[in-house]
């Protein structure tokens, strides 16, 4: 669950430099000669690489602890803990036993869930998620009626709900609502057509999850527990929020760092607990790996697990078979892909996302917690998969860069002599600049200032190549393909949609799509039109306090005008003031703006402030047709109030934009 990149990482260069990582994390990996996937049977082989690559990690990045698992085979083969679940008693970080929140990897077991539905008959992939549920789901986008949204569309990412952030998390037990009352309260806009954008959605999957509720009578993570935890072995792995006494000794703290080092942020509050509420071990998720591996059948239980007293079976007794969560056929369509912006891109299966690493097919997932990272990858074909868990949150970064050496180390380029990339046609430059904002944003809410503030600048650079500028990171692509390009001395691929001969959509593998921004609502015209309105009723205000003290002259002083632009002014302050005081508020543990997890009373009085903005705008507007329609003042004095009022109209107009009305 990444909540402020709002998808930017997902188009990020995977390299080691966008962590920061020195060049020997680099060079360790390119010094170790290649070997064939056949050596991960070598224990020491393997704890030789990971003793190398993480705790350089820990030590740069650093992460307090880390956990490991390599699975092949139906098997664990390698799993290790490095650094401390707990730096102040020391406890050391451990696979098996050591506790973390795997954020978004716990989506998986929405999306198994719903496939064991449809393999009933209780679920249908393409009926109306309307049928299912006790409330409805609006038919309408803009005011104009939409094709409905299916479980094919939740599972893909493509429903067409805007993003939302706050009370995703919240701050404690207290707080949290039920499954029921989230969905029902918490329910986004409809912003795209079904089936056409890939717009990562944590509401969507816990919609699903709903779903699930209603249609098997169990709340989800009983389903959960029964249905998929015991079948699998996943006997470490729990949805409860606080943890059962059983579980809470062995939770791992979850750090952040500040000034003063690492703080030990407490265990997290997710409402929407199906999408990313999950507790579980490493060896819990690396079984998760094994279960979707071994298509559906769990893993038989190991002879070494009988509880106290028990026997084993007599000679002659017919063995008891191992049930499947899900039936191969179902798996196969699980893991299938469904959705892709370009054929050239890989996209995404039902829940899973695809990539392509090395010419071999990769199956994962992330999650980001505010505390917590970690990664889930598997290779079909290869029967092998890695889980990856840091109790320090750096971003999906971390995992892919550890899971990119381990294919290099063990399944080297099968493809050797890539496409080259070459510069885009001369006299088409003009097509591809522009300023993008991601898919997964917020447009209808507040939130929605997240969009304006985190754009994707695209430009084409002298050599022709298009470059990618965000959050301080730059990346250049050159075509290989109609619409398909590829990073210049890199294998990460992007392709473009046109519309009127311009780029309006960048399509990057997994759930994320970047669409043009219009002209209008570009953080460079809002800031300019910002400032250039405040700087006119600044100036405009000195000048009214300048003929203060200037000798009485015989005209009317408009003094009612002035003393409602003046209030103006100093209201949209106070706006500015209190939406500062409330981003800047945070949590004292978690560390994220305490507005992320809770509607404060700061954020409440800088929108309670914001009306009274758009009234004031109102009156002033009324105000100056009064004063040309009976000729108040002089004329000088009725155009400079005009021009303040069409700038108190710029800046009310900047606000509703980003809807802080």
């Amino acid at each position: 669950m990444t909540y402020f990149t709002m998808g930017w990482e997902s188009m990020r260069k995977v390299r080691e430099q966008v962590l920061g990582l020195p060049w020997l994390l680099l060079l360790f990996f390119m010094v170790i000669p290649s070997v064939h996937a056949a050596d991960l049977e070598s224990r020491a082989e393997l704890e030789a690489f990971f003793d190398g690559a993480v705790r350089m990690q820990l030590t740069n990045h650093r992460i307090p602890g880390a956990t490991v698992a390599v699975v092949k085979d139906g098997e664990i083969v390698f799993s290790k803990g490095y650094g401390y679940a707990d730096l102040e008693r020391q406890i050391p970080m451990d696979p098996e036993y050591t506790l973390h929140r795997p954020g978004s990897n716990a989506k998986i077991l929405i999306w198994t869930a719903v496939m064991q539905l449809v393999e009933e008959g209780r679920l249908d992939l393409y009926t109306d998620i309307n049928a299912y549920l006790d409330f409805s789901i609006p038919s309408k986008i803009a005011r104009q009626e939409a094709p409905p949204i299916t479980l094919h569309h939740l599972m893909t990412h493509t429903a067409g709900f805007e993003e939302t952030v706050m009370e995703l998390f919240v701050s404690g037990p207290e707080k949290m609502n039920s499954l029921s009352t989230y969905v029902k309260e918490h329910l986004p806009a409809r912003v795209f057509q079904p089936g056409s954008v890939m717009a990562y959605s944590n509401y969507g999957t816990a919609l699903a999850a709903y779903i699930v509720e209603r249609l098997s009578g169990q709340e989800f993570h009983a389903y959960v527990e029964e249905h998929i935890f015991k079948p699998a072995q996943m006997t470490s792995s729990t949805f409860d929020q606080p943890l059962p006494d059983s579980l809470a000794s062995r939770m791992s703290q979850g750090y952040r760092q500040d000034d003063a080092g690492f703080v030990a942020g407490g265990f997290e509050y997710v409402q929407a607990y199906p999408a990313g509420g999950l507790t579980s071990s490493t060896h819990d998720m690396a079984r998760l790996i094994m279960t979707q591996l071994n298509l559906g059948l769990p893993l038989e239980p190991q002879g070494d697990t009988l509880s106290p007293g028990e026997e084993n079976a007599p000679e002659g007794t017919e063995e008891i078979e191992t049930p499947r969560i899900l039936q191969e056929e179902t798996a196969r369509l699980m893991q299938a892909q469904q959705f892709s912006g370009h054929p050239e891109i890989p996209g995404m299966t039902y829940g899973l996302i695809e990539a392509n690493y090395n010419g071999r097919r990769v199956l994962s997932h992330g999650g980001q917690t505010l505390l917590f990272s970690t990664g889930l990858y598997f290779l079909p074909e290869e029967q092998v998969g890695l889980y990856i868990a840091y109790n320090r949150a750096v971003g999906d970064q971390g995992t892919r860069i550890l899971f990119e050496g381990f294919m290099d180390r063990y399944f080297p380029n099968i493809h050797p002599e890539p496409a080259v990339p070459r510069p885009v046609t001369p006299g088409t430059e003009n097509n591809y600049s522009g300023i993008f904002h991601s898919a997964r944003s917020n447009f209808t809410g507040v939130e929605s200032i997240t969009r304006v503030f985190q754009p994707m600048d695209i430009s084409v650079d002298k050599e022709g190549y298009v470059v990618l500028r965000a959050q301080g990171e730059s990346s250049r692509y050159g075509e290989i393909a109609p619409n398909l390009f590829q990073e210049l001395h890199g294998s990460h691929k992007i392709a473009f949609g046109f519309d009127d001969g311009k780029v309006t959509r960048v399509y990057f593998p997994g759930p994320s799509t970047w669409l043009r921004t219009v002209w209008y609502q570009t953080p460079a015209f809002f800031i300019t039109l910002l400032v250039i309105s405040v700087l006119i009723m600044l100036v405009t205000i000195l000048g009214w306090i300048r003929s203060l003290l200037q000798p009485y002259h015989r005209r009317q002083s408009l003094t009612a005008p002035k003393v409602l632009a003046v209030l103006f002014i100093l209201c949209f302050i106070t706006v500015l003031v209190l939406l500062g005081d409330a981003m800047g508020t945070t949590h004292p543990s978690l560390g994220v703006p305490l507005v992320v997890l809770e509607a404060t009373a700061t954020l409440k009085a800088a929108l309670f402030f914001a009306k009274i903005l758009m009234g004031l705008a109102a009156l002033m507007v009324l105000t100056t047709v009064y004063l040309f329609a009976t000729a108040g003042g002089s004329g000088w004095q009725r155009f400079y109030y005009a021009v303040y009022t069409l700038s108190s109209l710029s800046v009310t107009w900047v606000l509703w934009q980003i809807n802080l009305f």
